[in-house]
């Protein structure tokens, strides 16, 4: 499907990734920002990016209010998703999987220190 398809590919499940006629575990407004507002440091209008990918026909909004991935959307994601692991990559290039996780954790403890929440979001 080419540009603006709205055919569907499946509802969003708990997992954020598209289940593909699972009716359970499916995303309304609600759950979702209450799912992504411990990541949101920009006092994000979520509403405002839901309504902006149904007008580009990457979701639709059913009328129980679960969202649903269409193709197009998928493609989005795909397309993001690789995007995310080049960028992971690179920054990761050189660095050995256990100093990684040290750094974090000393990151996090230091957090801590400072009067800060040094837990990762769930």
């Amino acid at each position: 499907m080419g540009h603006g398809s709205q055919e569907r590919t499946g509802r969003l499940n708990g997992r954020g990734r598209c289940s593909h006629g699972q009716q359970a575990g499916g995303w309304t407004r609600t759950t979702l920002i209450e799912r992504l507002t411990p990541y949101d440091d920009q006092a994000t209008a979520f509403d405002t990016v839901f309504d902006d990918l149904i007008a580009r026909g990457w979701l639709t909004e059913d009328t129980d209010g679960t969202f649903t991935l269409t193709e197009d959307g998928e493609a989005g994601r795909l397309r993001a998703r690789e995007r995310n692991l080049r960028i992971h990559e690179q920054a990761h290039e050189g660095i050995d999987p256990e100093d990684f996780v040290t750094t974090v954790n000393v990151l996090r403890r230091m957090v801590a220190n400072m009067g800060g929440n040094g837990n990762l979001p769930d």
